[in-house]
């Protein structure tokens, strides 16, 4: 197989010296060509890592005509971002070149449209480190499919944010800290919106979607919350209430209509997901025959990365997975407004006579019923958190109620909500 790289940060680099140092691929992969913006800057990095006597040397390029022109069957994309990497990646396809690619963005946004120009020209396009990095996600969804009928996945799916929550949960440190702390181990990038914000996770739920439900899941139709403003105060209400926070994201086919969203739920403590930490992601799928199929690994990092790009190209090479195929069918979605769920709720009030009865009676009037209320310490300004467990309510209740309560004199915050996952 000839390849062509495109892009060689960390992960494209790992993958160059994978396929050169490794005696069980290197005899059937072979690199021709290497796209970079800047020859010269990466003629010096590569010369640094593999010598000056490299032939790799040779295979740098800046000219994007130039590198899907040569002699290359497949691409390899590595640049993340949408612009120019999906132009790079359709390019490649219409040229009758295999694809394999880590772009969740790219992916998430066309992966209708990308993997039908495959079928059309023949060539495959192949995705695994775009989800789950080294855990082989996608093979074993696409492999359950066969025989099952998906209903629901959920999973951590973002090691970043699973670092930060682990780190506030064991070590009780503010979001600010865990944040720092997970920058300088190098799991969090210097702007971390696209992880802690639910962004990454957004695409890689509406992947996972796609490939279960058998038609795109587009990225409008996904509920997004991220972890940003969490409280060290909620993850302390919440353990001792029997629960720990980790991001989800889950896509599941409720009644022939698909609900996806990403947030912070308040998972039990004996559930397996409460027990994933650090940058570790972790799957759950639900089939109608084999039930919860549970995979869990390292799900960001060059290595595992590299992993699934090369596991994507030895699958290509050694024709082991077919081509993954979407119907043209157009999906039904469901809104928050239109779920039924559990909710954890804190207020921070003032502490007097007749507030909880307010609130109770604006939650009734709205039909949301309340399991539990504690009130926490009143702290020296006279103001008490309001921590709230509900029943099931439909959404586009609650959220009436909440709008409601936020008007309320005595209300210093706005309302905290957080989902709960039930076993």
């Amino acid at each position: 197989m000839k390849i062509g790289i495109i892009g060689i940060g960390n992960v494209g680099l790992q993958v160059l010296k994978d396929i050169q140092l490794n005696e069980k691929i290197n005899n059937f992969l072979s690199i021709e060509k290497i796209l970079v913006r800047n020859k010269d800057k990466y003629f010096k990095i590569l010369e640094s890592e593999f010598g000056s006597k490299s032939l790799l040397l040779e295979k740098l390029t800046d000219n994007f005509n130039n590198f899907i022109n040569s002699d290359i069957d497949t691409v390899i994309e590595l640049i993340g971002g949408s612009d120019p990497a999906k132009d790079y990646v359709i390019s490649a396809l219409s040229s009758g070149k295999n694809v394999v690619t880590a772009n969740k963005e790219i992916i998430a946004s066309s992966i209708e449209e990308l993997t039908s120009l495959a079928h059309s020209k023949k060539v495959k396009i192949r995705f695994e480190a775009a989800v789950g990095a080294g855990i082989p996600l996608l093979e074993v969804l696409i492999d359950m499919l066969k025989q099952n009928n998906i209903s629901k996945i959920t999973g951590i799916i973002n090691g970043t944010s699973n670092y930060i929550l682990s780190s506030m949960y064991y070590s009780n440190k503010s979001f600010d800290e865990s944040l720092i702390e997970a920058q300088n181990l190098g799991f969090a990038e210097s702007d971390p919106t696209n992880d802690i914000g639910g962004f990454d996770a957004m695409y890689k739920v509406c992947i996972l979607g796609s490939i279960a439900f058998g038609a795109k899941v587009p990225i409008e139709s996904v509920s997004v919350k991220g972890i940003e403003n969490l409280s060290q105060k909620d993850i302390k209400y919440s353990r001792e209430l029997g629960f720990v926070i980790k991001l989800l994201a889950v896509t599941e086919n409720k009644s022939s209509k698909i609900y996806s969203n990403v947030a912070p739920y308040l998972v039990p403590e004996n559930h397996p997901l409460a027990k994933v930490s650090d940058n570790y992601n972790a799957v759950e799928i639900n089939g109608d025959l084999i039930g919860n199929l549970w995979l869990q690994g390292q799900g960001a990092g060059k290595l595992s990365t590299t992993s699934a790009v090369i596991g994507d190209l030895v699958g290509i090479e050694k024709n082991t997975s077919g081509n993954l195929m979407l119907d043209q069918k157009k999906l039904n979605f469901l809104s928050d407004d239109e779920t039924i769920g559990k909710k954890y709720i804190r207020l921070n009030v003032e502490d007097k006579f007749g507030v909880l009865e307010k609130i109770a009676g604006i939650f009734s009037n709205n039909k949301v019923s309340i399991a539990s209320v504690i009130q926490k310490e009143v702290d020296n300004k006279g103001l008490a958190d309001l921590v709230i467990m509900t029943h099931e309510s439909l959404g586009s209740n609650l959220n009436n109620a909440l709008v409601e309560i936020g008007r309320l004199e005595f209300i210093q915050e706005n309302p905290t909500t957080y989902e709960i996952y039930e076993l």
